[in-house]
């Protein structure tokens, strides 16, 4: 698609048009972005990019789970808020509305509660028409330039390997696909997302760190398990269970060697 197209398909007001999304099923239950001058402290993506601020944050969540904290689940639950308030909303106007939201790191500020758990995003405006509807490029903003440097920082910071957290994001990137896709409104307008999720190779020859995220197994006549492919050991935490949605959940295990 090009710029004067896909600003054809834009709304005059991309961000009360996402606002009113998330008023009606199926976004309803989900946290809405927030735009303007946060009124609350804020630290911007950016600023994350400092591996001592990171940790900062990082440390503060971990501390909250006391003397039996488990570090490598900390910061990978501790993911699992940031990416979720970061690339739903992303995806939802990317999807739904051909608009790009400013989710660059310099663009991007998050809310943090008094725990350091990613609380809300905030942004600078509603975003602009997608240059493109390429997937290489539609989604590069997002991926490439805000949830790459912050994953490569937290498997150095965690020691854990990055495809934990391009698991996490993959979790939720399937899950905005898929939703999109049920929109009455928006019929099927997840499928260029799905599409890029099932693309191994990149067009540049690279990997696809967000290749299958999940899989969809078959439980004879009942409807498909829906099975992360990378556990995002949270179990090492005390008193935490595996995810119903966990590879090493037993059921799951047995359900992906039939499969």
């Amino acid at each position: 698609m090009s710029h004067a197209a896909a600003l054809d398909s834009c709304p005059a007001d991309p961000q009360q048009a996402l606002l009113a999304l998330y008023r009606a099923p199926p976004l309803d239950a989900l946290k809405t972005p927030a735009f303007g001058r946060p009124p609350v402290p804020t630290v911007s993506a950016a600023a994350l990019a400092d591996r001592e601020v990171l940790a900062g944050y990082l440390q503060r969540f971990a501390a909250g789970f006391g003397d039996s904290v488990d570090d490598k689940a900390a910061v990978s639950i501790w993911s699992k808020f940031y990416l979720a308030a970061v690339s739903l909303p992303a995806l939802v106007a990317n999807l739904l509305l051909d608009v790009s939201l400013p989710v660059r790191p310099e663009d991007a500020c998050l809310e943090f509660d008094e725990r350091g758990k990613t609380a809300r995003l905030w942004l600078v405006d509603g975003g602009r028409p997608l240059d493109s509807l390429a997937p290489e490029t539609r989604f590069s903003a997002l991926f490439d330039q805000h949830c790459a440097p912050l994953i490569e920082a937290l498997a150095s910071l965690s020691g854990l390997s990055p495809r934990v957290f391009w698991s996490n994001l993959g979790h939720y990137v399937e899950y905005a696909a898929r939703l999109c896709s049920r929109h009455p409104a928006f019929t099927g307008t997840g499928d260029a997302l799905l599409a890029y999720l099932d693309t191994r190779v990149l067009p540049d020859g690279q990997r696809n760190p967000l290749y299958q995220p999940v899989r969809y197994l078959e439980v004879g006549a009942d409807q498909p398990a829906r099975v992360r492919r990378v556990c995002c050991v949270k179990y090492r935490q005390t008193g935490e269970a595996l995810c119903g949605n966990c590879p090493l959940k037993p059921d799951n295990r047995a359900l992906r060697h039939r499969a």
